[in-house]
């Protein structure tokens, strides 16, 4: 049903309009196709490591290389956000997704060979391509569609890419526990994860070629010398508008708790459950499933003068069900997995109206000359809290059970939702 939904109201959106409406659908296509075959690829080659370095008893690799792939999302905010203004954003997401081939398939090698410091390498590398490539495609869609569209435009892009990553880190697990093979040498799913991971990053490159380029938005634009320095001076000035640095606030606390999230929901699948590569894999298809339902609701919900209601509300839902998860282990057993697939699609609907309200309302609040440099500035924040997310996860996964750290990020969420329902609630 939600299904059939979603798809009526793309349909709605790309109904062409003349001229100019038939050739939005396919650049659209396009835009959507090269972010979400990205998005799958990165997070399915970062989840194939994780899970190699747990089963290698390495699991605090996965806190560092979480913090590997954040650290250029730092570094590299200022140049990207001025590259998305100062050039065609479509030219800048052809150039780093050609360099996304070689940086994959030093990755793809490194992880069939056992090579940690090629993987080490490849994550910075495709970090440092997102960073670039993520203001200058999310800028573009207002340079695409009428202002009345970008909001529903906005939201049908970005629950089918949270989809692909979710798709990716859930396709992790199956690709690894795949028993067949070409030839001997690593075990056979790493052979597959190594073709999948460079078939996609090729079909990704090949999709960019469609990305519409308009005419740069300031062409003028000088350099930002001072880095990271240049991009706090941005983030500050969004603090004039304080219904934008609420949204803001909210957004980077939703994916720094969803980044705590997955380390612990690994640790929780192999460690504490036993249940598998492919179980674990399996919540999150779960949460999959509940990203889509939720992101299409907050299309619906995210409207009006009082669209925010939606922040305090999806928080809210969130802290409900990741909370829960720390009583799973009092079930019986019978009931332990099925009432952890049920909360983890509550906890992915939660996210899911979250973070397409946050994503859209940045994005059309962006002043168009300088709207890279904002959404570089918003990655940056994001990335941020990313970063202290590794070593907060492996601190909890050490010293306490993955269920009980669930019972503190739901804490977490629900004292977040309480204040910016304090904060929004009666605007």
């Amino acid at each position: 049903m939600a299904g059939f939904a979603i798809r009526k109201v793309f349909l709605h959106l790309m109904r062409p309009e003349g001229a100019a409406g038939r050739r939005t659908w396919p650049r659209f296509t396009a835009m959507v196709a090269t972010s979400a075959l990205g998005s799958f690829n990165e997070n399915f080659f970062k989840e194939a490591a994780m899970l190699v370095a747990i089963e290698a008893g390495k699991g605090y690799l996965q806190g560092y290389g979480t913090m590997v792939f954040t650290l250029p999302f730092i570094l590299f905010a200022a140049p990207a956000g001025w590259l998305a203004d100062r050039f065609p954003k479509g030219r800048v997401i052809i150039g780093v997704k050609l360099f996304e081939v070689f940086a994959m398939s030093l990755g793809a090698w490194g992880l069939y060979t056992g090579n940690w410091t090629l993987m080490f390498i490849m994550a910075s590398l495709m970090a440092t391509q997102s960073v670039i490539s993520s203001p200058a495609m999310n800028g573009t869609i207002p340079e695409l569609f009428p202002p009345e569209r970008v909001t529903k435009a906005n939201a049908i892009m970005t629950v089918l890419v949270l989809s692909a990553i979710l798709a990716g880190v859930a396709g992790a697990g199956f690709a690894l526990g795949w028993k067949g093979g070409l030839w001997s040498g690593a075990p056979h799913g790493r052979q597959l994860v190594m073709f999948i991971a460079i078939g996609t990053t090729v079909a990704g490159f090949l999709s960019s070629l469609g990305v519409p380029a308009f005419p740069p938005a300031y062409e003028g634009k000088a350099f930002p010398w001072q880095g990271p320095v240049d991009t706090l001076k941005a983030l500050y000035t969004l603090t004039f508008d304080r219904l934008l640095a609420i949204t803001v606030a909210v957004n980077v606390l939703a994916y720094t708790l969803g980044s705590l999230q997955l380390q612990v929901t690994n640790q929780m699948g192999l460690w504490q459950l036993h249940a598998g590569e492919t179980v674990t894999g399996l919540m999150i298809v779960a949460e999959l499933a509940g990203f889509g339902a939720g992101g299409f609701a907050s299309s619906q919900l995210a409207t009006g003068p009082r669209w925010h209601r939606v922040l305090w509300f999806a928080t809210g839902f969130m802290a409900v069900s990741m909370g829960l998860v720390a009583a799973v282990p009092l079930l019986p057993a019978t009931w332990r997995m099925r009432a952890l697939f049920a909360l983890f699609f509550a906890a992915g609907a939660g996210g899911g109206m979250l973070l397409v309200a946050c994503k859209s309302f940045i994005q059309v609040r962006a002043a168009g000359a300088t709207r890279g440099t904002v959404l570089a500035a918003v990655n940056f924040a994001i990335y941020s809290g990313i970063l202290l997310s590794g070593p907060a996860a492996n601190f909890l996964n050490a010293h306490i059970l993955p269920t009980t750290s669930y019972g503190l990020l739901g804490a977490v969420s629900m004292l977040s939702s309480i204040a910016v329902f304090l904060l929004l609630g009666k605007r």
